[in-house]
């Protein structure tokens, strides 16, 4: 059995502010708090429906200020992702074919000009297990290694993601 997570990276924002933001809209999630970004695992996204994590990770973008990187590992068998900024979608990537990136887009958003040829050599490529994909995508484009193999079931259990320690992790509850 493969891997099966979904998460936020915001890019930018510290996690006591995320956290917050969660918290008004009555969400359930935990946040890591990495370095001057942060990774949301929501609940909810967690059911793998990449409407209901498109649509969180643009709602934080677009409240936040901020951009955010939302991704979906099915089973290992697919990766998805989107990027967005305040002003919407930047780009899009589906490992199972339909939504093809803007590869040099995507790297603009991010800081990362130079990688356009590996990050486009990267997402042709097949994977035995889209978690390496992820893997090498993440450290590409400098997204947080927290991001990489955690969801919000596998933190609920005690799963503590990469490169996160105890105190960087906060949980947002409803009301709470």
């Amino acid at each position: 059995m493969g891997n099966f997570y979904t998460n936020i990276t915001v890019l930018g924002r510290d996690g006591a502010l995320v956290a917050s933001r969660l918290r008004s809209l009555a969400r359930e999630a935990f946040v890591a708090d990495v370095g001057g970004s942060c990774v949301v695992y929501d609940r909810e996204c967690d059911e793998q429906r990449t409407e209901t994590l498109g649509a969180l990770a643009a709602r934080l973008s677009r409240e936040l200020g901020a951009r955010s990187f939302a991704v979906l590992n099915h089973d290992d068998d697919a990766l998805w992702f989107q990027l967005y900024d305040r002003s919407g979608l930047i780009a899009e990537y589906s490992s199972r074919g339909g939504a093809r990136t803007k590869v040099k887009a995507l790297c603009r958003a991010l800081g990362r000009p130079r990688e356009v040829l590996a990050m486009w050599m990267l997402l042709k490529r097949p994977f035995v297990f889209e978690v390496s994909r992820h893997r090498l995508l993440a450290r590409r484009l400098e997204l947080p290694e927290a991001s990489v193999g955690a969801g919000f079931e596998y933190v609920r259990r005690g799963e503590t993601p990469s490169g996160v320690h105890a105190g960087q992790l906060l949980q947002v509850r409803p009301g709470g």
